[in-house]
């Protein structure tokens, strides 16, 4: 029978090979650090555009919920993609109180140019699971779609 602090230790190391594993998996899923700099955008602002890629419209408090980000802060990453043409804010058709945040149509046709190229920043993912039997990838799907809960359940 492990002991307290034995138990600890297996826990607190887990979660280091947790957070090692994302770090590398967010390595090479997602474009590198150079494309990002390039780009001239900060990893929170591509995490919002795509958010709305794949979302459509959001609003502020959504794209934080989903990012776990405060409402103040993805109000500033909105506000700055804003000022440079990437996001455009409308009134909410169902509700005039709230606003919705989306993509500019410029944004929209570079996304639909990149989604089908070998760039596109799911491509290696998409290889990747190509290999996979369709149990692997419900086993991967499933794993991380549990650690996002237990994560969100901390938040909370």
């Amino acid at each position: 029978m492990l002991d307290l602090d034995e138990a600890e230790r297996n826990l607190r190391a887990d979660a280091q090979e947790i957070v090692a594993n994302l770090r590398t998996l967010r390595r090479l899923v997602l474009r590198t650090a150079a494309d990002i700099g390039r780009s001239g955008l900060t990893g929170p602002q591509i995490s919002v555009q795509m958010l709305l890629v794949v979302n459509g419209p959001m609003t502020v408090g959504d794209l934080g919920r989903d990012l776990g980000l405060c409402h103040s802060t993805v109000s500033g990453i909105v506000d700055r993609l804003e000022a440079r043409g990437l996001v455009q804010r409308t009134p909410d058709p169902a509700d005039r109180r709230c606003t919705r945040i989306a993509n500019s149509p410029a944004v929209q046709r570079y996304v639909q140019d990149l989604a089908d190229s070998p760039e596109a920043p799911a491509s290696r993912l998409v290889e990747a699971l190509r290999g996979a039997t369709p149990q692997e990838r419900r086993k991967v799907t499933e794993g991380l779609s549990l650690l996002r809960q237990l994560l969100d359940r901390r938040r909370h």
